[in-house]
């Protein structure tokens, strides 16, 4: 039995593979997993997320985030923190180089933004990326 695409699929699928070879090219230029890199650029020292919040965002076991966790450490670009109203909650926090490299990673990604969005007009941009905002804060 064949099963047979819709166009929207097929270019949904080609688009992600695209963003997603971006990501692992990026990734590579810093030594650095894809899930590493995705770390770096989503922790905020400003607004420390626990752990489990990168489970959530991964769907993955709380030992893979410890393993993501641990790679960053031993590279010295992030460590283990507390909330400060709970330090039973451990959270990722940047160091200094890891602040870099994530300045670097986001300025990275902005590139290939330019790159695979060039087509949109501005108004199409503007929807596209609020399409993007609400389909990711949905309720899972």
């Amino acid at each position: 039995m064949s099963s047979s695409l819709s166009p929207f699929h097929i270019a949904l699928l080609e688009f992600l593979m695209t963003a997603k070879q971006g990501m692992i090219n990026i990734a590579k230029e810093y030594d650095l997993t894809p899930i590493q890199a995705t770390t770096l650029i989503l922790v905020d020292n400003d607004h420390p997320k626990p752990m489990n919040a990168f489970q959530k965002i991964y769907s993955c076991d709380a030992s893979n985030v410890t393993g993501i966790v641990d790679g960053l450490q031993e590279k010295n670009l992030a460590y283990r923190g507390e909330l400060p109203d709970d330090r039973r909650v451990k959270t990722i926090l940047l160091t200094p180089e890891g602040g870099v490299v994530q300045e670097r990673l986001v300025e990275s990604i902005t590139q290939i933004d330019n790159t695979i969005l060039k087509d949109l007009t501005e108004e199409e941009l503007a929807s596209f990326k609020a399409i993007i905002i609400k389909l990711a804060t949905q309720d899972k």
